[in-house]
């Protein structure tokens, strides 16, 4: 199998303009994106028109959407003191986050692809992801049965701001809803920045209970502690994908290695750089 076949990418980390990110990605051969922003709006809030525009780029150069990057569920719970109901808010008004799945959902029939990006809630201070637990485990449980009901698959990425940030609670979280409507993003540059290990040895249980989907990947170059993770070239930081990338084909993993840089400046230069680290780490596998 040629594993290069598996690299994706999130189409804003190389630029907000759509058609030109899928040039750049069609430079790698590659044929499945995600999408989150484009045209500096997000992928729940497109109107119909922009969606058709999206599909002409993606059939003028057979590609195709893999996953919707939706923002469903990174907001505050209701019951955080930053909830408001006031502004039609993606991070402080869960209503309006929330009230956006069937439209969500509209978006990923459009693209006839059953994968879909979910969120576990913010909650920075780690003492009260327990208190919280409940409360996000009811609200997200109505969402996994509808999405067992349609044949869709949540993909829910372990994120170091959120009620689902480390190994230990991602497992739980499993656990709780033993759904095969709900799959792990795996994110080793999310779990670096909560301070966990980073190695094949740290994500077999994921792949034993073939809960691995997706996999994004990004490379930390240091911590700001409390604040976030720096990150640079794949390939020139702190996480040995090589490893990783064969424990995932060892596991016979058939998802893709989608690149999500996470860097803040010279985007496209540094996604490029990091997508060609990429085909060769995979090529040489």
């Amino acid at each position: 199998m040629n594993h290069t076949n598996q690299i994706s990418v999130v189409t804003d980390e190389i630029s907000q303009d759509f058609e030109h990110a899928l040039d750049v990605a069609a430079e790698y051969n590659i044929t499945a994106i995600d999408v989150r922003t484009l045209w500096n709006k997000n992928i729940a809030l497109l109107n119909e028109n922009e969606l058709l525009k999206m599909k002409r780029a993606l059939e003028e150069r057979n590609m195709h959407v893999n996953v919707i990057t939706s923002p469903f569920g990174r907001c505050v719970l209701p019951s955080s003191r930053f909830s408001t109901s006031k502004k039609k808010n993606l991070l402080r008004n869960p209503k309006f986050n929330l009230g956006l799945f069937e439209r969500i959902i509209e978006i990923s029939d459009f693209f006839e692809t059953p994968n879909i990006r979910i969120f576990s809630f913010f909650q920075k201070r780690k003492n009260k992801v327990k208190e919280k637990w409940q409360e996000m485990i009811e609200l997200l449980t109505p969402h996994v049965k509808r999405a067992e009901e349609l044949g869709k698959t949540l993909l829910l990425e372990n994120d170091y701001l959120l009620m689902v940030a480390n190994i230990e609670n991602t497992k739980l979280f499993f656990e709780e809803f033993n759904s095969e409507a709900l799959k792990l993003i795996l994110d080793p540059g999310n779990y670096y920045m909560e301070g966990d290990p980073t190695t094949p040895e740290a994500y077999s249980y994921f792949y034993e209970k073939d809960l691995v989907k997706h996999i994004h990947v990004k490379d930390p170059k240091y911590m700001i502690p409390g604040i976030t993770g720096i990150f640079t070239v794949v390939g020139d930081g702190k996480i040995d994908y090589e490893s990783l990338f064969k424990q995932a084909i060892d596991f016979d993993y058939k998802g893709y290695f989608c690149l999500e840089t996470h860097v803040l400046r010279n985007k496209e230069n540094i996604s490029k750089k990091s997508l060609q680290n990429m085909y060769n780490l995979l090529k040489d596998l």
